[in-house]
């Protein structure tokens, strides 16, 4: 509407000032131009430009304002490519033109129209940069959103709506903006997946050209070829399927195993909790063997101090029973001497007179036997035996006199307790 009205003001300009020295023949051409100018104010965009480019190639009407309005009529009318070629003709021709900005907006315009997004993208961001002040800015903002919604860079077009919604409220294009933000998640969505499909679906043709083209390969002179890797692999398929079968086999063995282990190390600890269980109560039996190894130590130093008594005591019994072997060896012939000797005259004729006769009972003096003392019994044997020296053979004495059958009697009674006194020292000496 804004171009409508500034189109209708340039066409007011033109006819309110002709120029002043123009002929009729100028007049007649000039009429071109109000054709076209008023074609336009009745939108009738196809009548315009038939005017308005006739117009614009006489002299007299090479002006900014006449080339503006036919870029705008070509703009209404959808001759987007020569609204790209005049518009360069335009800033090529008119550079310090009022209308610069307009004509490289509607540049960009048609660079969006005809389907040119990075071009419109470039362009409409050139223009925001050039005119930051300018009455065009949210509409550039906005249609430079488009171009990058249509290119799928729906983030950076989503930031562009929410400038134009902050930053410019009160521009026709709020609502258009607002509107692309509620739907732009959704509609990312779809375009993704649109896009998605659009390149799966090549990739699937793809995928069948060359699925097609390996048929007839297969059906061709290399078939035999492709059928025996085919079959090469299916045979590596079965190795390698029952290589798997042997190691789940191993697997399920190592694992069995692994619980008998298991097993055995629990029972293990076991073992050793009892082990330790036992190494404990062996320590205290050790403890109490020790104490009693001790006791048996002091009980060995006091039999052996009572050993030693007794062989003291033994020493004392061997050495009165020497005395008293000694004794009874001198005792007979003790006896013997004392006994009365007979003459031999009278012994001879006795004799003689009477030889069947029995020589009668002398009494002879009492011998008193020797008195043996005897050892004491010992409670506890000694570790080392006494030596108990043995009594000698008592023999008598020889004699050159005749021995009486008292005398006989007596030593016989001495060799009967020497005897019994040997006999009681032996089974002393065996007892111990």
């Amino acid at each position: 509407m804004k171009n409508k009205s500034f189109v209708a003001v340039v066409l007011l300009v033109l006819l309110i000032l002709p120029p002043l020295s123009v002929s009729a023949a100028t007049g007649a051409d000039n009429n071109l131009l109000v054709q076209g100018l008023e074609a336009y104010r009745q939108e009738d965009w196809s009548t315009a430009l038939f005017f308005l480019r006739k117009a614009s190639t006489l002299p007299e009407n090479l002006n900014a304002e006449t080339w503006y309005v036919l870029i705008m009529s070509e703009i209404f009318a959808g001759d987007y490519e020569s609204v790209e070629t005049d518009g360069a003709y335009f800033i090529k021709t008119f550079p310090n033109s009022s209308y610069m900005a307009n004509v490289e907006y509607q540049m960009a315009r048609a660079w969006f129209n005809t389907g040119e997004y990075q071009k419109a993208i470039d362009s409409f961001g050139a223009f925001c940069a050039k005119y930051s002040n300018n009455s065009l800015l949210p509409s550039a903002l906005f249609w430079m959103a488009e171009s990058l919604y249509q290119t799928f860079n729906f983030e950076q077009a989503s930031a562009i709506f929410e400038r134009i919604v902050t930053d410019f409220p009160n521009s026709p294009k709020v609502v258009e903006a607002a509107f692309r933000l509620d739907l732009l998640s959704q509609r990312e969505r779809e375009e993704k997946l649109l896009y998605l499909l659009r390149v799966t679906g090549e990739e699937y043709l793809a995928a069948k050209e060359e699925y097609e083209k390996l048929i007839k390969q297969y059906q061709s002179e290399e078939a035999v070829t492709l059928r025996r890797k085919i079959r090469d692999l299916s045979n590596r398929v079965e190795e390698l399927e029952t290589q798997l079968g042997d190691e789940q086999k191993k697997n399920t063995q190592l694992s069995a195993r692994i619980i008998d282990m298991t097993n055995q190390y629990e029972q293990l600890q076991i073992v050793a909790a009892e082990s330790a269980r036992a190494a404990q109560q062996s320590a205290l039996e050790a403890e109490q063997a020790q104490a009693q190894v001790q006791a048996a130590n002091a009980a060995t130093a006091q039999a052996n101090a009572q050993a030693a008594a007794a062989n003291a005591q033994a020493a004392a019994a061997n050495a009165a029973a020497d005395a008293a072997i000694k004794a009874a060896e001198t005792r007979p012939y003790v006896i013997y001497q004392n006994l009365p000797q007979p003459e031999p005259a009278q012994q001879t004729q006795t004799q003689a007179q009477q030889p069947a006769q029995q020589p009668e009972a002398q009494t002879t003096p009492a011998v008193t036997e020797p008195v043996v003392q005897e050892p004491a019994p010992q409670t506890q044997q000694p570790q080392t035996e006494p030596v108990v020296q043995q009594p000698p053979v008592v023999e008598p004495a020889p004699s050159s006199s005749v021995a009486t059958p008292e005398t006989d009697e007596e030593l016989k009674k001495l060799k009967e307790k020497a005897q019994r006194l040997q006999d009681l020292l032996n089974a002393r000496n065996n007892g111990k």
